[in-house]
């Protein structure tokens, strides 16, 4: 493990030299551009600018246009040595994180190799055919690498801080009704995406709820986690199984189809092997890999992730199915971009997902990010046609820190199961969040 850390530590650090190398010779590059060159360069750059910048700049009079160009032209000068000196403080920071000690002096000393370029750049534009040396551009150097390593510090530490922070796991509650079962009365505790992590918070707050069933709609563990009998995702689930009847159905991680990292490297599923089936079987779990069990009137049906290469398409034999299955019918699928092209014509009466992670980043309700849907996705959390569960999850198997974004248990109650809740109407709502 340490050999393939030092590897891995001096390919991100020689990557970091190559970009600090390719800096500097731009900044060389740009001050040994004579008068006119340098001239005609800004001259070419501010006139696209002002083109976007000034709607009606053609319609301006020559004075007035000239007055604006010139302005446009400073600020760009100004901007482009603010960011050719923050990328290299910034780059230079960087490579000295990689080694061990504290962060101030290492952002101190990029800071000081910064301000020397800047002022050997100076130094050297001077001798440069009409160009000069100027000291505010110098001022202009050391603000931009000031602003990038500010900028980079404040994310090293907010990405600290909610490393260092526990998210506590909360419970989240929906009520919901079923029309065409007037009589049902039912509590299902919907668990999602733990990656490995968050047992026992989950197995303590689902002890506290007391479901009538447990449902999982994937990535409890990783695909090379299922491979270990010893795996502490095989005690969650038989503890799970103890407390009430669980229905698991497998998502893109216990298949090992996601991108290790790589995302050029299009995923490629793996079944799960009959040793891991049986496993699961022993815990007391009913594991549903495209398939479907009828107890007690409801139909439990399990919808396995379809991310195979370049698609991410359900088995839809599997879900024509489950459409034509009785009683009420409860599917477990991860994806939650499944349910508006495929799941919803089925008529299914309820549909729980997860995948989503909530998005990793909320803002104003919404997501930032979410694999399958992109940026800005419309399904991370909450409650869609008012049949379809979307939960946040409880783990988080990226480097990417949870912001504005705590992990939950979701309850999910029918009938009376839902008078004792004590919730507010927003979380009765059946509307998408």
């Amino acid at each position: 493990m340490k050999t393939l850390l030092k590897k891995k530590l001096f390919w991100v650090r020689l990557l970091l030299c190559l970009l600090i190398l390719f800096n500097l010779t731009a900044i060389y590059h740009f001050s040994s551009q004579n008068g006119t060159v340098s001239a005609n360069t800004s001259e070419k750059v501010t006139e696209a600018m002002a083109q976007v910048v000034i709607k009606d700049l053609s319609q301006k009079t020559p004075s007035d246009r000239s007055s604006m160009i010139n302005w446009i032209e400073n600020s760009v000068r100004k901007l482009a040595h603010m960011v050719e000196f923050g990328s290299l403080a910034v780059l230079l920071c960087l490579l000295l994180l990689t080694w061990n000690g504290r962060i101030w002096p290492k952002g101190l000393l990029s800071l000081g190799i910064t301000a020397l370029v800047a002022v050997l750049d100076e130094w050297h534009q001077e001798r440069v055919s009409g160009r000069s040396a100027k000291l505010i551009d110098v001022g202009y150097d050391l603000l931009g690498a000031i602003l990038g390593c500010a900028l980079l510090f404040l994310l090293l530490l907010l990405i600290r801080h909610m490393k260092q922070k526990k998210l506590r796991l909360k419970t989240t509650y929906y009520s919901l009704s079923a029309p065409a079962f007037p009589e049902l009365r039912l509590r299902l505790a919907l668990v999602s995406d733990l990656h490995g992590t968050g047992f026992d918070e989950a197995l303590e707050l689902l002890e506290k709820e007391a479901p009538d069933n447990i449902l999982i709609p994937g990535d409890v563990m990783e695909d090379k986690e299922l491979l270990d009998p010893e795996a502490p995702g095989y005690t969650f689930l038989k503890r799970c199984a103890a407390l009430a009847p669980t229905y698991y159905s497998p998502g893109n991680h216990e298949i090992g189809c996601y991108h290790k990292g790589n995302p050029w490297r299009h995923p490629v599923p793996n079944p799960l092997p009959a040793e891991v089936k049986a496993r699961i079987a022993a815990t007391g779990v009913t594991l549903l890999d495209n398939d479907c069990v009828l107890r007690e009137g409801l139909c439990f049906c399990g919808l396995t992730s379809g991310i195979d290469r370049e698609k991410n398409i359900p088995n839809q034999a599997a879900l024509e199915r489950f459409a034509k299955a009785p009683g009420f019918r409860i599917l477990l699928c991860h994806h939650p971009e499944y349910f508006v092209p495929y799941i919803q014509k089925t008529g299914i009466e309820l549909t729980v997902c997860g995948h989503a992670h909530g998005g990793q980043w909320r803002f104003f309700g919404r997501g930032v990010y979410a694999p399958g849907q992109g940026i800005l996705p419309k399904y991370t959390s909450g409650v869609l046609d008012g049949r379809c569960v979307i939960s946040r999850g409880i783990g988080n198997h990226t480097i990417y820190p949870r912001i504005f974004n705590a992990p939950e248990l979701v309850m999910i109650c029918f009938g009376d199961a839902a008078e004792d809740l004590s919730i507010s109407p927003k979380k009765k709502s059946k509307k998408r969040r």
